[in-house]
C-alpha cells in the first residue's frame, strides 16, 4: 500500500501533511524584479540582481560565463 505524501510545488520536497507542504510553498520567496549588473562580450548578462518579495536583493552570476 503506497504511503500518502504531499509535495511542495516549488521545491518538490515531500511532507506527510498538506498543511506542511502549503507552509513550505508559502515560505519560498518570489522574484519581483531583475536588474542587469554586468554584461560580457556575449549578448547575455553575466550577473543580475534579483529583488524578492521580502525586499531582499541577491546577485546571481551565469555559471556558463565563468560565474
Amino acid at each position: 500500500m503506497p504511503i500518502p505524501f504531499f509535495r511542495c510545488e516549488k521545491c518538490r520536497r515531500e511532507f506527510p501533511s498538506r498543511q506542511e507542504a502549503e507552509q513550505c510553498e508559502s515560505a519560498h520567496l518570489i522574484p519581483v524584479s531583475a536588474t542587469v549588473k554586468n554584461y560580457t562580450t556575449k549578448p547575455y548578462p553575466y550577473s543580475v540582481e534579483i529583488t524578492f518579495s521580502n525586499g531582499e536583493k541577491r546577485i546571481y552570476n551565469a555559471e556558463d560565463l565563468g560565474g
